[in-house]
């Protein structure tokens, strides 16, 4: 049984005990940001900005994979590997945060399927390990739902958070990113939309300039193109949408094709 469909099943019990959204936008001391590869945190890029710069949180990007079945964009290529090159690019976006690096080794699924490590114990073992040894106050990952591009790394990895803190004594607070990626191809074009009324959103309009900032760390990944359709996103969509994972799971959400 995954760790999701037992949160589901408890939220589903308490929901006759009305769950409120927060009314203050969490201001956290250290984050925890836990993605599958290394350029997921670029939806979330102006809130980890103001958590992890401005404000000076202590922040750790925790990724899953090395993101070895991407593709490569670079006009140079992309050696010695991809996997090399983009482990490089995570560590050029983690010094733009100014957080910390913990980069694991579980194999890229490549987006077509759950990849073989979705609800394994060793996930959640390892997820488990390194919330203890960064102890943050907050953790920041995707809504298991919908990944944000219904990618199922995405998916798998924020179940295996669910599924970690609930093996720890004081676990931290979790937050899904509710933040909607769709790609349009003719023209290309990103869009930006929040999942659910119930999330808060962080207003970005000031601060959009750090999802291409992010992006540019991850060469291999976005070209000019995909930075010009960030650039090209407008103001009012311009933002950043979370949740507590405990509000977000008692909230519909459209699902994944």
């Amino acid at each position: 049984m995954s760790f999701l469909f037992i949160l589901l099943l408890s939220v589903s019990q308490a929901r006759s005990r009305s769950v409120h959204p927060p009314s203050a936008f969490p201001t956290p001391n250290s984050v925890l940001w836990v993605g599958a590869h290394p350029d997921d945190e670029s939806i979330a890029a102006p809130l980890l900005r103001k958590w992890c710069v401005d404000d000076r949180a202590r922040c750790t990007l925790l990724i899953a994979t090395r993101g070895e079945s991407g593709a490569c964009l670079r006009s140079d290529g992309c050696l010695p590997d991809i996997a090399t090159v983009r482990s490089a690019e995570a560590g050029a976006a983690s010094e733009y945060f100014d957080a910390g690096l913990i980069l694991l080794n579980f194999p890229d699924g490549g987006g077509s399927a759950p990849p073989p490590w979705a609800h394994a114990a060793l996930l959640t073992t390892t997820l488990a390990d390194y919330i203890q040894a960064t102890h943050p106050d907050l953790i920041l990952t995707f809504d298991p739902r919908h990944g944000a591009t219904c990618h199922p790394d995405h998916r798998a990895v924020a179940d295996g958070v669910l599924g970690a803190v609930s093996h720890l004594a004081s676990p931290p607070a979790v937050y899904f990113l509710e933040t909607r990626v769709a790609i349009a191809s003719d023209p290309f074009a990103i869009h930006f939309t929040p999942a659910m009324s119930a999330a808060l959103r962080f207003d970005a309009t000031s601060s959009w300039s750090a999802v291409t900032d992010d992006m540019q760390r991850h060469a291999s990944q976005f070209d000019l193109r995909w930075i010009a359709a960030v650039e090209t996103v407008p103001e009012a969509d311009r933002a950043v949408s979370i949740a507590p994972a405990a509000i977000a799971l008692g909230q519909n959400v459209t699902p994944c094709p």
